[in-house]
Parts: C-alpha cells; sequence; structure tokens
C-alpha cells in the first residue's frame, strides 16, 4: 500500500476496530519485529514539556533522611523543617492484644545489676507508667533501686529502626525486642544500638531496664529510608512490571516507533523503537500511551511527537481557526507550524524512520494533547475555543475529519488544583464531554488527571510544575490517554488502578485514622512543603505543645548529631563558621555576599522547637533600628550606568570627608544632617519597598523616616554599648537589603576598620539577615564601651541581571524603568553560645 493509499484508508476504516482488548496489565513486549504488511498506524503527540516527560527513571533520594517516633501523646504528624526529617506519633500498649496504652513497671530493691536476672525476681512494687510521655518520671520506691518496664510497640511504617529509652539520666538503659538486646547505655558512655526490622500493624514486645530513673521519655528513629517516585523504584514494588524484564533491564516494543521532532537536532527528529529511555533520563506519556497502543494495535504503531516546554495553546500553538492577535509577532502560531512540518516531514520519509518498514503506508489514527500550564489565568471560553479549533485544524491538515482525540487535563496540585488553572481544566474537560460537545462525541476523549498528582513528599523533586518528576504520575497519564484512544477506536481497554480518590468533603480527623494513616500525611504537600497549609498540620499551639515531647529527639539526638557533621567537614576556604569568628579577624571571616547565615541558626531552630529560647539572636538598644544617623548623600564622580547592577565600588567622597567612617569626624562641620533610619526612597518618594514585606530581618516593608537623595549614602554615629560577654556571638545586621532583589551594595566599618561588605543584592530568595559578624580581632574597639558604626551604601536601579524594567508587584511602576529604591536601616544583636557549641570548638 502506498502512501497516498494509506492516508486514503483513514476515511474508510477508523470507524473499526484496529486490534485485540487491552488489560489492566500489560503483557511485557516481545522481540518479533513489527508486521511489514500492514499500514503503520500513526499517531501525534503535542503539548508542553511534560508532554515531553519528566518523570525519573532512577536516583530518587528520600524526602526525609530519616523519620522520629515518639510516643509521647503531645505528638503529632509533623514536618520537623530541619535536619530533613519528620516526626510521627507510635503507640505503646500495656499488652499484645488490648487497647490500653502505657506500660507495666515493676520495681526491684537494690541499684541495677547487670548480672541479675529481674524476670526470675520478685519486685517491690508493680505499677503502671505512661512510657513515652517525656514530662511522666518513672515509678520510684525509697532507697536504692532499679525499675524495669514491659510494654509492646506499635510503628506507624514498616523498617529499620533504632529503639530509644529516657531523657538524661533515664537514658542509661538497656533495651530488649522481643529478648534481644537492640540497646544498651552505661553510665559515662555512648549508646550502642541495634537497628531492627519492625512491622506496622504488629505489636513487638520490649523490656526496658533502667540503671538510672527520670524521664518515661521513649521514642524510635526510622531509618534506611529509601527515595520515591522513580520508575526503578516503582518497578521494585511491582508496579508496571512490563518496563522492565526480569533482570531489570528496559524492555522494548520493537512495534512501535517513536519520533521526536521538535526539540531533537537530528534531520528526521530523535528516537527508535519505544522504550521507557527513548526520552532518556525521563519518561513521559508517550512511553505509556505507546506501550497500550502496541498492545492494541496488531499493526506497527508510529508517535510523532512535536512538543516544547513553556509554550500558550493561545500563543505559541495558537491554531490557525483562533487567527491572529499580533501578525508581526513571529512566534505566535509557531509551535503549530513547527508541529505540522515535522509530522509531514517524518511522514514522507517512514522509510527512514521505522524500522523494517516495507513501503505498506500508513494510516493516522489519533491526536494526543497534554499542555496547560503556561494558559494558567485562562478562562475556560478563551481555553476551550483554541482547543476545539486545535483539534479540528488538525483533522483538517492531515485530512482525517474524524480522527480521534485524547485530551489530558492540568492536574497541579492534585484534586486541590489552584484557581489559576480551573479554566484550563473545565475547559479541557468540556471537549470531551458529549452534551457540550456534541460534534466530538464519540471522537474525542478527556483524561482528568488530577488523581494522579503525587505530593512532593512521594516524589523525586519538588518541581510542581514538573509533577515533582514523579514517575508514577506520567506513566498513568500516558496509560490512562492510550485506553481512552482504544475505547474511542471501539477496543476495550481494562483501567489501570492508581488514581488517588476525591478527598472526603469532610476528612477524617486525626483521632479518627489509624497509626499509619496519620503518619502518610507527613508525606503529604501540606506537611511537605512547609508554604502549603495542610488541613491536619500542627497548629502554634501544638507545635508549643509539642515541645517538651521532642527535647529527647532534638537535644539528645539531632542537635549532637549536627554539630557533629559540621565538624566533620573540611574546613572550605572562605567559609564562615562559629570558629572562624570567635577566633579569626578581619571581613574575610564574613560572607561576601553579606550573608549572616550559620550553623548557629540551624542550632537555634533546634532549641527553639523544643521550647528552648536561651539562645535566640536579641536586639541589644544601643543600636536600633530606628536610632539617630549623622547622614549625607551625594552622588559620586565615578559613574556607573544606571542599568548595571553590583553598585559597590571605590567612590571619591566630597573634600573634608575623607575620615568620616573613623572616631572623631565631625559631621556637622562636615555639613552632614541628622536622620533617624530607615533611610531611603522609591522612586523620589518615601515608600517601602514592598509594603506587604513582614520579615523581621528584612525592613524592605518599612516606611522610610529620612529622605535617601542621591546614589552614594553615608552614614556615622558613635554610640555607647555595653562590654561584649565571653561565649557571646554578636553581628551588625543590615535591614532593606535581605529580601530577593532588594539591596545593592555597602560596607560596613567599625571604628574606620572594615566589617563587611557585599557588592550587590541577592538575587533570589534569600531573606537570611545580612550584616557582619564582630570577629575576634574587632572585639576590643568595643572595650571603651563608645564605638563608631559607619555605613556606606548605594542605591538601586536594576531588577537582576541588569534588568532596567520594573516587573513588581507596585502597579505604579509596572511596565516603566525601574526607579531608584534603598531602604536601609542597621541594629546589633548578640546571641549567646549553648555548651555543647563552644566545647566542640575547643575540640
Amino acid at each position: 500500500m502506498n502512501r497516498f493509499a494509506g492516508t486514503l484508508c483513514v476515511f474508510l476504516c477508523i470507524s473499526r476496530v484496529f486490534g485485540g482488548d487491552v488489560p489492566a496489565n500489560l503483557p511485557r513486549p516481545d522481540k518479533n519485529p513489527p508486521a511489514a504488511d500492514k499500514p503503520v498506524k500513526v499517531y501525534i503527540l503535542a503539548g508542553q514539556s511534560n508532554m515531553v516527560g519528566f518523570g525519573r527513571l532512577l536516583g530518587a533520594r528520600p524526602f526525609y533522611q530519616s523519620i522520629f517516633l515518639s510516643a509521647d501523646p503531645a505528638v503529632k504528624p509533623r514536618n520537623l523543617g530541619t535536619g530533613g526529617s519528620a516526626l510521627a506519633p507510635l503507640r505503646v500498649y500495656k499488652s499484645a492484644t488490648g487497647d490500653e496504652q502505657g506500660a507495666m513497671a515493676s520495681l526491684y530493691k537494690g541499684a541495677f545489676d547487670a548480672a541479675a536476672d529481674y524476670s526470675t525476681k520478685k519486685p517491690a512494687k508493680e505499677t503502671t507508667v505512661a512510657l513515652g510521655t517525656v514530662a511522666v518520671n518513672l515509678p520510684a520506691i525509697d532507697g536504692p533501686h532499679t525499675v524495669v518496664v514491659e510494654a509492646f510497640v506499635e510503628v506507624p511504617m514498616t523498617g529499620s529502626h533504632e529503639l530509644r529509652p529516657g531523657f538524661g539520666d533515664s537514658t542509661y538503659a538497656v533495651v530488649t525486642l522481643e529478648g534481644k538486646q537492640v540497646y544498651r547505655r552505661d553510665p559515662g558512655k555512648e549508646p550502642v544500638l541495634e537497628t531492627v526490622k519492625l512491622e506496622e500493624g504488629k505489636r513487638h514486645p520490649i523490656t526496658i531496664t533502667y540503671m538510672k530513673t527520670g524521664s518515661a521519655a521513649f521514642w524510635m528513629k526510622l531509618v534506611d529510608l529509601k527515595g520515591k517516585g522513580d520508575l526503578k523504584t516503582l518497578l521494585s514494588e511491582g508496579k508496571f512490571g512490563w518496563f522492565a524484564d526480569d533482570e531489570g533491564n528496559w524492555t522494548v516494543r520493537n512495534d512501535v516507533t517513536y519520533r521526536e521532532v521538535r526539540i531533537s537536532k537530528e534531520e528526521l527528529g530523535g528516537g527508535g523503537p519505544l522504550s521507557a529511555t527513548s526520552n532518556g533520563r525521563h519518561i513521559g506519556p508517550e512511553v505509556p500511551f505507546g506501550f497500550v497502543m502496541g498492545t492494541f494495535h496488531d499493526e506497527p504503531v508510529l508517535l510523532i511527537e512535536s512538543s516544547m516546554g513553556n509554550r500558550a495553546l493561545k500563543f505559541d500553538f495558537r491554531p490557525p481557526s483562533s487567527g491572529r492577535t499580533d501578525p508581526d509577532n513571529k512566534f505566535e502560531n509557531l509551535e503549530y507550524k513547527l508541529m505540522v512540518e515535522g509530522v509531514h516531514k517524518t511522514l514522507k520519509n517512514l522509510d527512514k524512520v521505522i524500522p523494517g518498514y516495507a513501503g505498506q503506508g500508513y494510516e493516522i489514527v489519533g491526536f494526543v494533547w497534554w499542555q496547560g500550564h503556561k494558559d494558567g489565568g485562562s478562562s475556560k471560553e478563551e481555553y476551550e475555543k483554541h482547543l476545539v479549533n486545535l483539534i479540528q485544524d488538525v483533522r483538517k491538515e492531515f485530512k482525517v475529519p474524524d480522527m480521534r482525540a485524547v485530551v489530558a487535563t492540568v492536574g497541579f496540585g492534585g484534586w486541590e488544583l489552584g484557581d489559576n488553572y480551573k479554566g484550563v481544566h473545565d475547559a479541557q474537560m468540556a471537549v470531551g464531554d458529549p452534551k457540550q460537545h456534541p460534534e466530538f462525541a464519540g471522537k474525542v476523549a478527556s483524561v482528568d488527571i488530577r488523581g494522579y498528582w503525587r505530593p512532593q513528599g512521594q516524589s523525586p523533586s519538588g518541581a510542581g510544575h514538573h509533577y515533582n518528576h514523579n514517575a508514577e504520575t506520567y506513566v498513568l497519564v500516558g496509560d490512562a490517554l492510550g485506553r481512552a484512544m482504544v475505547r474511542l477506536l471501539g477496543g476495550k481497554a481494562e483501567p489501570l488502578p492508581g488514581a488517588w480518590p476525591k478527598p472526603e468533603a469532610k476528612p477524617k480527623t486525626l483521632d479518627q485514622m489509624s497509626l499509619s494513616e496519620q503518619a502518610a500525611l507527613i508525606y503529604t504537600d501540606a506537611f511537605a512543603n512547609l508554604w502549603v497549609q495542610g488541613k491536619h498540620e500542627p497548629t502554634a499551639d501544638d507545635i508549643a505543645a509539642m515541645a517538651p515531647a521532642l527535647r529527647p529527639i532534638l537535644l539528645d539526638e539531632m542537635l549532637p548529631a549536627y554539630i557533629a557533621s559540621q565538624q566533620a567537614k573540611p574546613p572550605r576556604k572562605g567559609s564562615m563558621t562559629i570558629g572562624s569568628l570567635l577566633k579569626g579577624g578581619g571581613p574575610s571571616c564574613n560572607a561576601s555576599d553579606g550573608n549572616l547565615k550559620l550553623e548557629l541558626d540551624t542550632i537555634i531552630r533546634f532549641y527553639n522547637m523544643a521550647g528552648v529560647s536561651d539562645y535566640d539572636w536579641k536586639r541589644l538598644d544601643a543600636i536600633a533600628i530606628g536610632s539617630e544617623w549623622n547622614y549625607f548623600n551625594f552622588d559620586p564622580p565615578e559613574k556607573q550606568e544606571l542599568g548595571k547592577s553590583r553598585r559597590l565600588r571605590k567612590v571619591t567622597v566630597p573634600a573634608g570627608m575623607e575620615g568620616w567612617m573613623k572616631p572623631g569626624f565631625d559631621a556637622a562641620k562636615a555639613g552632614w544632617k541628622k536622620g533617624a533610619a530607615p533611610f531611603g526612597q522609591k522612586g523620589g518618594q518615601k515608600k517601602p519597598l514592598m509594603p506587604r514585606c513582614s520579615n523581621p530581618n528584612c525592613g524592605c516593608g518599612a516606611v522610610p523616616a529620612t529622605m535617601w537623595e542621591k546614589e552614594v549614602l553615608l552614614l556615622q554615629q558613635t554610640f555607647d554599648v555595653p562590654p561584649l560577654k565571653d561565649g557571646h556571638l554578636y553581628r551588625i545586621a543590615l535591614g532593606g537589603s535581605q529580601h530577593d532583589r532588594k539591596g545593592e551594595g555597602y560596607i560596613i566599618y567599625i571604628n574606620g576598620k572594615p566589617l563587611a561588605q557585599a557588592q550587590g543584592g541577592y538575587f533570589r530568595h534569600n531573606n537570611g539577615p545580612r550584616g557582619g559578624y564582630i570577629t575576634a580581632d574587632l572585639r576590643p574597639e568595643f572595650k571603651s564601651g563608645k564605638v563608631t558604626i559607619a555605613v556606606q551604601a548605594f542605591l538601586r536601579y536594576t531588577h537582576f541581571n541588569n534588568g532596567t524594567m520594573y516587573w513588581g508587584s507596585d502597579p505604579e511602576y509596572r511596565g516603566k524603568p525601574v526607579p531608584p529604591n534603598g531602604n536601609l536601616s542597621l541594629w546589633m544583636e548578640e546571641a549567646k553560645l549553648p555548651a555543647q557549641v563552644l566545647q566542640s570548638i575547643e575540640e
């Protein structure tokens, strides 16, 4: 059959059944070559980058390094937000079958005896204890005694666990699990642990023999966690076995050829026989779609894909029937044209594209569309119009008036799809609804993919616009598109299970959830992404109540482990550490961009989560945000284009001001003014840089108190500062430049000596404070009780990367050049260093 005849056959045969039934679990492909005497079945695939595919084949890392399990009743599921860990509850029961929680305690007279067999001794007292509750102490009797606790524990997740009893003195104990010792800590020594496999839903008997008394705390650590959501992992879980053989090698469909004609630089596109690796390190819908169609058809199958990332249907893929909005714009409608050109070119070279092609012709069977990210914000009516036109124009272009079409919806966030994509989603569902589009009845199908979304916690990444790189999402989308196509062609296709059901309108409370259901929450979007508010996410009151319960985990385990990890890191040239700041000197000990982030910030977070605020950064009254300063504004003779960022440079100050940063400088005599911080402007007005900013370490949301009129601002003032304390760290923080794309270069002086400087502002999303730490060589400058602080700072005229057009949130400047802007304030802070930190520095 020649090509013309093959095309003609489409009109005659498109309504007949083309192949066999498709089971839920596909068979693995055989190694037989495709039939050479049957016309090739051609499918056109198009869309954005997700249609190309971003599901990881392998290499997913665990979202959490470890999961801590606590039997304290105050504990609720939580992402700890630091240390790469999460928190979930476990249960302690008095018996193997009963519902009563807690443990049985036996008290024996006499101090702990390692040689004693307490199971053969008669206890002086028997009672119960709320094992796991940190605030509860173990039961006691007069005189030296030993406490032995027996209980049954149930964990929420199957895996490798470490068991930990007590807090403080009560950590000196021996734990046996099902008669085998799994924990021992003798006084003055570190614990000896054995990792054990525990099963979800099973009660495991434990016995704890305490060498010392104290807290009844009991917790575990789930370790050896695995990555989730890549295809190799899914295969190991028993899913999608048709993509690999028994040896783990990727299977190949010799009867399905895949050609990518948009991104590939090859003359006829990249590709070949279809396999999971057809798009390199990622899998997309084309692979599962092709596996379904290869199973369905007896004939060879050709998939021609033309997809490109960051493309809109209303612009880049705009179909001819939608008309043009800007005929002179070469990019409008370009993707549609390139798709058409790529398909035609491939069809003209089938002998070079399809292995074993014998001139038997082809039939264009269907069109597959998955797109929508770039059209976010579109109304249903707008997107629907373009999508209908797209389907009809593709049919017209390839002369297949009844060509079947399947459309996958957007599904970002799953059933919690944001309002920005509701119009797109509803339009994509509409084209497959015979009530809304009777002209498409039986010929166009829509696939709602919201149930295929997998959260970041169960995925290889947090790139939500790429469905978190979750291979399961991409497999289920492509598979569902294939099965929908089979049904349009009159075939039968069993559904492949995998869609998560729409959540109930009234979700379960924590009390109604099983232990495993509660633990699963930590992998949902609300818990994995700290900026997402979830239905079961702990409230501020919950978190405060958890603080005492978390102290054993945070202070006995996570904090020492973090400090040890910092010590183990090889020193990097120019790295800023607590030790370098306390022992070193000069601006080189501070970060080159003024970033004050330090390992101490993580340590402080550990203490804060444990309800301890002793080590927080505290602002000193001596140098406060609203302090009065001597100041001077000028435009320097050393000019720099306003369109260039990184404005800190050596400039000539006016005559008589050469020593402006040093003690003794007479600011009044030099003609300086006095003003209170913040100093700033935006477009020549006293306006905040970002009115909605509430970051206390930023300050760009504050209205300037004093106008910053010209490019260079000089500040200088002598302050009465109390003596610096040993065992404390001090820093000068600079406000108004911490926020994303704010601040544009400064230098800070202490008694005329440089403390810290930054060439320009932060590029993106670095909201930590900026400024400089008081290093060891500068601490003597504070001994007299008086210190002169001076700052040189520069106005900003760009966003970043020398971008001169404003695209921020202020409508007054949108679409206009970036107005001159700046905001500056200073304050001084101190933090007490924990004993563990000071000890680690000395070691």
